[in-house]
This record gives structure tokens, sequence and C-alpha cells, in this order.
């Protein structure tokens, strides 16, 4: 496994071998100190798929690098250290055990396809809560230590049927889904049978058969075809929904597209050309639209830090903002169980622009805090995004929260 080290605002690098918890402890406020934080670390991790997800990491260090340089938390900064996954169950497990071992008190900013699945027991058994910034598998949404800072790809799923059939009134709409595992399949069918409770409308085609990597989609777009789709929805990553399309281009097929949050960027804008509208729920405020200003000072941030501006950079710097303001909660030491208590024990949420719902961890078996999502589209023959709009919340749509498998 690839482990990124990154001590912030101090001149130290992580050890290879187990570290002692950080005791710091908490007498006034942190942040918003005029000289640099120098005090013994407060260590934080995170598991990451660095091949699929790497602007959410990075926008935790830009966060926690100006944090630090503002004071950290009572002089002390926070010592982030990033495991790279590689989408391999093995490789994350034995992640899990580092990240622990390295006296994280928390994780912040995880992204990845696998886990939550293959290590949210672990969590449990050893007291850790993690703030993902990009929550994948059903299990960051249906355990009791994660807490993502995104909506997932369910709620997605679901937002961009919803919107597809009851605003833009697309009929016919068929599905190409990439699940991963039966869990993953389980829970995109929970979000598509919630979609038709809701509307009264089913899939005129579904194809579960989509895995990660695939080398060719003609297979796919030729049985879409025979179908008679009246629009499709894909909920591949970027550049494979790039390939998907282009695919579809090359078989004539020019249909509008409903894609999901991990499509919104300028590159895959620019990387884009078809003949039909590409629409997608945005799981945080559009950072594209210009007379936005909800996404200012992640903007700032991200351009100061040079991470590149996407929807898992916005994940990321929301747990990071998240974190810290659970972190400025602890009294006393902050430890892992004492930081895990104060996630656990927040009664209020989190309010922030950039989404529509605010965020809380507290008490429950399952978090989904983030439940909305604002609506942007390609046009077709164009390579920018144009915002729509207004937000689509979870609670007046007809969400259901996706079940454990």
């Amino acid at each position: 496994m690839r482990k990124t080290s990154i001590t912030i605002g101090a001149a130290a690098i992580v050890a290879t071998a187990a570290l002692v918890l950080s005791g710091c402890s908490a007498t006034t406020g942190g942040g918003g100190a005029s000289t640099p934080a120098t005090g013994t670390p407060i260590k934080v991790a995170a598991l990451s798929g660095l091949t699929f997800f790497p602007e959410a990491p990075q926008a935790v260090k830009a966060v926690f690098d100006d944090y630090n340089a503002s004071g950290g938390f009572h002089g002390h900064p926070l010592e982030y250290t990033v495991y790279d996954d590689k989408t391999d169950p093995a490789v994350s497990a034995t992640a899990a055990k580092d990240a622990l071992a390295s006296g994280a008190v928390a994780l912040v900013g995880s992204s990845s396809l696998l886990d939550c699945a293959v290590n949210h027991k672990t969590w449990e058994d050893n007291n850790i809560v993690s703030l993902q910034g990009t929550g994948v598998d059903p299990f960051c949404f249906t355990t009791p230590n994660i807490a993502p800072a995104n909506d997932g790809p369910y709620f997605d799923a679901y937002a961009t049927l919803y919107d597809g059939s009851e605003t833009l009134g697309y009929k016919n709409i068929c599905a190409e889904v990439v699940p991963d595992n039966d869990a993953g399949k389980a829970a995109y069918q929970q979000a598509i049978d919630a979609w038709s409770a809701k509307t009264g409308k089913t899939l005129a085609y579904s194809d579960f058969s989509l895995t990660r990597g695939q080398a060719s989609y003609a297979g796919n777009v030729a049985a879409l075809k025979s179908h008679n789709c009246g629009a499709v929805m894909i909920t591949e990553v970027g550049a494979a929904v790039t390939a998907f399309i282009g695919e579809a281009s090359n078989q004539g097929l020019n249909v509008p597209f409903l894609v999901l949050t991990s499509c919104y960027s300028d590159e895959f804008a620019k990387g884009i050309s078809y003949g039909a509208d590409i629409h997608l729920p945005a799981e945080f405020s559009p950072f594209t639209d210009p007379k936005d200003t909800s996404n200012t000072d992640w903007a700032k941030v991200m351009d100061a830090h040079n991470v590149p501006k996407t929807s898992f950079a916005q994940g990321g710097y929301l747990a990071a903002k998240y974190f810290i303001a659970i972190l400025e909660t602890v009294k006393g030491k902050v430890t892992r169980d004492s930081f895990t208590a104060a996630a656990k024990a927040m009664t209020t949420p989190v309010t922030n622009p950039m989404v529509a719902t605010p965020w809380i961890f507290g008490p429950g078996t399952s978090h989904q805090a983030n439940k909305s999502a604002w609506p942007v589209e390609i046009k077709k023959n164009t390579s920018e995004w144009t915002s729509l709009g207004p937000w689509l919340k979870g609670d007046e749509i007809g969400w259901v929260d996706t079940k454990q498998p």
C-alpha cells in the first residue's frame, strides 16, 4: 500500500512504527492565532483509492494546512496521513491497521470504492470515527462510525432519476449500473425501487453488468439501442462515462444521459462532445456557476493549494471543516476516545452554504446527513456546465435512506 505522510505546519515526518496516541489539552479556542502551530501534533488519517479520488484528501490537506498556519488546535498542528488502498480489499484492511497504529484520533476525507465495506467493523471495534469525503459503498451510509460529507451514489442515482422523469419529463429511462458487488447492486436497486414507488415510473431497461475498467462498451450500447431508451442513467465515474458516451455517439445513440456527481468537473465537460444533453445532480452547490457565492472560500483554498476543483474536492473540504468543528468541542485531552465521544454527542448540525441539508454525526446507528442535490447540465454539442437548480431535497422528493444489505 502507498502511504502519503504529511505533517502540516511542522517539520517532522510520520514514522513507520506505531505511534502513541496524541494527548493534547484544550483550554482555549483553536485556530485564528497569528503564529503557526508547533506543538505536539494531533494525528489524523484517511484511506483513499487515489486512482479514482485523489482530490478529496488533497482538499483536506489544504484546509488543515491553513488551520495549522493560523495556530492549529491550541497550538497543536494536525498531522495528516493518507493511505492508498489501491481499491483492493486486502490492501484496504492492511491500511486500516496502519492508520490505527499511527495513533490517528479520527479518519477524515477518506474516499474509496470499498473502504467502508472492508473496514467499518474495524472502526467500530477500535472506537474511531470516519468523516468520509466521498462515501461510496452502502456501508458508508448504514453503519454507526462512518458519516460521509457527500450524498453518495445511491441518493445520487435516485435524484438523477427523479430529476429526469419528474423535472425534465424523460420517458423510457434506461439504466447502466456498475454495482461493484452484491451490496452495491442491492443499494442501487433500493434507490431504483424507491424512485418507482414515488413516481409510479419504471425503467425501460436496466443493465447491472458494467465493471470498473471495462475495455469496451460496444455491447452495452448496442443493447440500449434495442430498448427504445428516451434517456440513459449511468453510474460510472468520470473518464469511464466519457468513454461510454463516446461509444454511444459512435453507434448513433443520441439520447440524454443522466450521470452522477463524479462527472462534475471542468475536465469532464471539456472532454465530452455529444449530440444530446447531459444532466447531473451535483451533491454540493455548483462551483462552475460564476454567480454562485457559496463556494467562494472553497475555491480560494483550492486555488491557493493547487487542488483541482471537483466535487471530490468539495467533499474533502467539507469533511475537514466538519472535523474541525467537532474537534473544537473536545474538552481535555484530544484522544481517539474523546473525539469519538464528541462526534457522537453532536446535537446541533453544522450548516454550510455548499449544501442544502445541515451535517451532523450524532449518536445514530447510521449516518446520511447530506440528502440534497443541485441539478446542472451540459447542453448538447457544448463543453461547459450550466447551473439549473433548484435544490432537490431528499425529504421533499421521497428519498428513503439506504438500508444495510
